[in-house]
This record gives structure tokens, sequence and C-alpha cells, in this order.
């Protein structure tokens, strides 16, 4: 037996997707609602955020731990070379950065409308200036990196790759991770670094890179989406 197997399956997985869909779309009801009744700005988007990753992260331990008997540990939270894993983290950010820009010059000469939703939705839903800067950076940069490796790297990848192998697994897992986002423009590129999360998994056996390229990237795409400009950010 592989001596990475796991004890979830497959359909503990779309059990648990099921969940996060469910969980985005009844925080889609309360934004509405918190619109309607005039809560103040900012504050449904941010405690939304907040408590749907906490939701996700109560689905992965109840299908994985409670239900299946296993461990963070087995989900990736363990150490790693640190060294090794930094030199991989810098080689694949240059990497995804360099395929997302000729990406972008190839969507403008096919005439794919370039949309930045993703990126236009930080400040407005965490603020502008310093203080939504720094609530920003622990929501995309720190809280989602982490939570979102947990569920597709530690959960959701380990489970297809048992079932289907690591090369079927880092492709769907990556294109899962880009569908999960909801932008047609960014589909490509968010897919792009979801392949490159799923691998340095597979080569690190742990969560520990991957959310030091996950959280690299966000926290690039925060301080130009604050400070210089409008860039997508993979969240």
């Amino acid at each position: 037996m592989d001596d990475r197997s796991v004890p979830w399956t497959i359909t503990d997985v779309a059990y648990a997707l099921l969940f996060f869909i469910l969980m985005i779309t009844m925080g889609s009801l309360v934004f509405l609602v918190g619109r309607i009744i005039d809560v103040p700005k900012g504050v449904v988007p941010i405690v939304g955020t907040v408590v749907g990753y906490l939701l996700l992260v109560a689905a992965i331990w109840y299908f994985a731990i409670l239900k299946r008997g296993a461990t963070w540990k087995m989900l990736g939270l363990k150490g790693f070379n640190p060294a090794a894993g930094a030199g991989l983290v810098v080689a694949w950010f240059f990497l995804v950065r360099i395929v997302s820009f000729f990406y972008v010059i190839i969507a403008e000469r096919v005439g794919l409308e370039e949309t930045q939703d993703i990126a236009r939705q930080i400040p407005e839903a965490f603020g502008a200036g310093t203080k939504g800067f720094i609530i920003a950076f622990m929501i995309v940069v720190v809280l989602a990196p982490v939570v979102e490796e947990l569920f597709f790297r530690g959960f959701l990848y380990q489970a297809l790759r048992q079932r289907w192998g690591a090369n079927v697994a880092i492709v769907a897992s990556g294109v899962l991770f880009s569908l999960a986002h909801f932008s047609l423009y960014l589909l490509v590129p968010i897919a792009v670094i979801g392949f490159a999360l799923a691998y340095l998994y597979e080569r690190t056996d742990s969560l520990g890179p991957p959310i030091m390229l996950h959280a690299l990237n966000n926290l690039i795409s925060v301080v130009v989406v604050y400070y210089g400009g409008v860039l997508p950010a993979v969240g």
C-alpha cells in the first residue's frame, strides 16, 4: 500500500465540495441581506469570509478526522526542508508569473475581455487605506492560503491522487481550484498556479511550501491592488 495513502475517499471530498458550494451560496445571501438592511460597509464580507473559512476547516475535520480517523499530519500539516522548500517556492513563483504574463498577451490577441473583478473586490470588501490593507493582508495573505491549501491540496488532492494517481490529481485539483474562484478571464492563470501548488505538495509531502507560494502570490497582488494599481489576485 502507498505509504501516503489516506483514509478519506472521493465521496467524502464530494460531500465537502457540496458543503463548500452551499457555504458560498449562503454567504452571497447574507451579503445581499447585509446591503439591504444597511450593515456598516465591510462588516459582512469580513465576518462572512472568516466564518466561511472556519466552516470549511470544520468540514475537513468532520469528513477526514472525525469520520475517517485521520490526523492533521495526514492532511499535510507537517515539517519540510526549509531551504529546499523555499527554493522550489521561488522557482515556481517566477514560472507561474511568466506563464501568466504570456497568457495575458495571448488573451489580448484573441480578444478575450479582461476583467479585474477579484482584484477590485479586495478593497471594496475590506476597505481602503492602511486599515483595509491590514485586514486584507490577514485574510487574503494569511488565512486564505492556509485554509485553501488544507482543503485543495491536503484534502482534495490526496483523495484524487489515491484514486487516479499524482498526474491526474495535479491537473484535476488545479482545475477545481480555478473554478472555485468564479473568474472566466483568470481561469487559466489560476489553474496554472493550482498545478504548481499541487506539484509542490507532491514533491515535498507537506503543505508548507504550497502555503508559502500561495501566500507570496497573494501578497504581491494585495500590495499592488492597494499601492500600485490593480493586479489579479489568487485567493
